[in-house]
């Protein structure tokens, strides 16, 4: 485990951690297991609960089209939103005759996917665990109360975490000043939003498949 120089450390992942990234693309494909399974088990509606999981027949199948799925929904997630962005860095960099890290794309797409490792905790408090906030009552005690009340929390920071790690990503691997971080960083919020918007419509999108192919009523 790597050693913690600053409480930055704790939220944005040591500057080791970072420097390590590279532009190699065998180390990036589990990436976009790890986003897409993320990506789908954090969905509204649940594949995994309402079409595999309690269910008798086809089950190896439903199991090889879920990952298939998932790994697809992985893959678009990080390459629509890093490689625009990686892009974007780039050509500032070469306006502005900065420093940046060759295979730069492929590293921010690390940077991006490997960041939500973080919030996988997240993930037990998306339904149908039964750790939601308005179940939190007098016969909760009170370590489960704390477990819950954090992960709330830390699932409302992603939206400020998660940029500052992918910022950090950029102050290492170029050299671009604050304000060109700053247009770097707007952009990322946006297009995070956007871009989020779009894969949430595609996991709809597979719901309904594996609905129409298995008579999911």
């Amino acid at each position: 485990m790597e050693q913690l120089k600053s409480g930055w450390d704790l939220f944005l992942l040591p500057r080791a951690w970072h420097k390590r990234l590279n532009a190699s693309l065998i180390s990036l494909v589990p990436g976009f297991v790890l986003v897409g399974f993320f990506n789908v088990l954090s969905h509204s509606r649940s594949i995994l609960n309402d079409f595999i999981l309690g269910t008798a027949s086809g089950v190896v199948q439903k199991t090889l089209l879920f990952v298939i799925t998932f790994i697809i929904i992985g893959f678009l997630d990080v390459f629509c939103f890093a490689w625009p962005i990686a892009d974007l860095c780039k050509y500032i960099a070469k306006r502005s005759n900065k420093f940046i890290k060759q295979g730069f794309n492929v590293i921010f797409m690390k940077s991006y996917a490997y960041s939500h490792l973080l919030f996988y905790p997240v993930l037990l408090i998306v339904n149908p665990t039964g750790l939601e906030l308005e179940k939190l009552g007098q016969e909760t005690n009170s370590i489960t109360q704390i477990v819950i009340i954090a992960l709330y929390v830390w699932a409302l920071l992603q939206i400020l975490i998660q940029p500052g790690i992918l910022l950090r990503t950029i102050s290492i691997k170029s050299k671009l000043n604050f304000s060109e971080k700053l247009l770097v960083a707007l952009a990322i919020f946006i297009w995070m939003n956007l871009e989020g918007q779009v894969i949430r419509y595609v996991i709809d999108l597979a719901y309904k498949m594996f609905g129409s192919m298995y008579d999911f009523i």
